[in-house]
């Protein structure tokens, strides 16, 4: 059994959470198509490809799957406790949106309001077929709620934060390694692999019955971020080879059970110039006053706001290409965001990148980021990995 996965009371209180929702607005049952919202309430984990898959919760009677054929005894081995109805392929010579609907009604669940994220199955992978809105129109009343399960998202629980910090203690280790093995000359590609193997095989020797989502499942690298191009916020990877000069805006984490934190830290090949520690000044002391600026019942905006206000003063506003910071857990980047539209309460539980940054066109780019849950009390960064300029010369 992997011990560093969400339980299943989790995802049953998960359920009965849903289930109330349900009841205080009077429906019958509700459908999930988002393939994070199924494994948020259900841990089951599948390639999602052009073939629907749907979680349809009754109000009253157990959870049951619709999935293709090929998904039946992956289903029994990972998720028994769910129940399952099939359908052969897609699109077949009865489409399967037609089955669902069949299903729904043989189950009598067409009988009271049926509870939506979406009006179909998702399009991933080129998915098309009528719309399950359209095919219910004259059987069942429908009811949309996109944004349901991210919204509970949001706060995260006491085993969700546990991941999250198993995360960031190897992320940390996997930059640490990458800090290492940088050097000039060499190339981005070959240290990330370095890096992210010895990292991950250390995972795998501490984290006993861990089980991984992918083959190395702590990461740190530089995406190309590298001399001009750290100046690219996104850029990609492109195998750069290091030299004297170059400033770095690295990236790390580890996916434990599909949940993540993020580290990023500004670095240089050599002695920084005047003008680079200059910026790494500034991009620093934003980034302090944003990480002071966190708590409970603040709006996002407050932390965005101390954050522009240092720019502001230091005159380097004019060289921001983006907000302080987002929430991150099973998605990268979550909402809400650390934006300075955006007023909604920054709760207990909630868990949040900071991360501002100035990038100047053909010079370079300067960010760090760290990852901070917010408490009762105030708020526990859990990336401590250095900040100091002195710390982060390769």
């Amino acid at each position: 059994m992997n011990k560093y996965e969400i339980s299943k009371e989790n995802h049953l209180n998960r359920i009965e959470r849903l289930r109330k929702f349900m009841n205080e607005n009077e429906m019958g049952s509700f459908v999930f198509f988002n393939p994070l919202s199924i494994y948020y309430l259900t841990g089951y984990h599948f390639i999602a490809t052009e073939r629907p898959v749907a979680l349809v919760l009754p109000v009253a009677e157990e959870p049951w799957f619709y999935v293709p054929r090929l998904e039946q005894e992956h289903l029994i081995e990972k998720i028994p406790w769910v129940g399952r109805e099939l359908y052969f392929e897609y699109p077949d010579e009865k489409h399967p949106a037609n089955i669902f609907i069949e299903k729904l009604i043989e189950r009598k669940l067409t009988e009271k309001k049926i509870g939506m994220e979406s009006p179909s199955f998702s399009s991933y992978w080129g998915y098309e077929g009528p719309k399950l809105t359209d095919l219910l129109e004259n059987k069942a009343k429908t009811e949309l709620h996109p944004f349901l399960v991210r919204n509970i998202r949001k706060i995260k629980d006491e085993e969700e934060l546990k991941l999250i910090k198993i995360s960031a203690k190897y992320g940390d280790l996997a930059h640490r390694l990458l800090q290492e093995y940088t050097a000039e000359g060499k190339n981005e590609v070959e240290v990330s692999l370095q890096a992210n193997i010895e990292a991950s095989e250390k995972l795998f020797v501490d984290l006993k019955g861990f089980i991984p989502r992918g083959l190395l499942p702590a990461r740190a690298g530089y995406r190309g971020q590298i001399g001009a191009w750290s100046a690219i916020p996104h850029s990609v990877l492109q195998k750069t080879i290091f030299k004297k000069g170059d400033v770095l805006v690295t990236g790390a984490s580890a996916n434990i059970s599909g949940y993540h934190s993020e580290l990023e830290r500004t670095m240089f090949i050599g002695p920084p110039s005047d003008k680079q520690k200059r910026f790494f000044d500034v991009m620093k002391k934003s980034q302090d006053a944003a990480l002071d600026a966190f708590g409970p019942n603040i709006p996002c905006s407050d932390v965005d706001k101390v954050a522009r206000k240092v720019l502001k003063d230091e005159g380097f506003f004019h060289l921001v290409q983006h907000h302080t910071g987002h929430a991150i857990g099973l998605e990268g980047h979550e909402a809400p965001f650390l934006d300075i539209g955006i007023d909604e309460i920054i709760k207990p539980g909630m868990v949040f990148t900071c991360e501002p940054g100035i990038y100047e066109y053909k010079f370079g780019g300067f960010r760090h980021s760290d990852t901070v849950i917010i408490t009762e009390e105030g708020s526990e960064h859990i990336t401590p990995y250095p900040r100091d300029l002195e710390d982060l010369i390769i």
